[in-house]
């Protein structure tokens, strides 16, 4: 099992970034998970002249998933060779 991680701060960018993966890959998903987290910077603002607090919300999801197997039909070589 394999693990992906898709990380923004814009829900649809993000949601967006999963489902064209899922569209390319042919993976089956076994699990899915989400995580919000909360960004603060202070600092000086250039543009207004003071101090000033930026807010985000970082978002993750992450998708674990088998890889598709392909099926090998014995031991095939290029040549073949045949007694007589």
């Amino acid at each position: 099992m394999k693990v992906k991680t898709f990380t923004g701060t814009h829900r649809a960018a993000v949601d967006q970034q999963v489902n064209d993966w899922l569209a390319r890959s042919n993976v089956e998903v076994r699990k899915t998970s989400t995580a919000f987290k909360a960004f603060r910077e202070t600092g000086w603002d250039a543009i207004s002249g003071r101090t000033t607090s930026r807010r985000a919300l970082g978002i993750a999801i992450s998708v674990w998933y088998d890889e598709p197997v392909t099926k090998v039909i014995g031991n095939r070589p290029t040549d073949w060779t045949f007694g007589q």
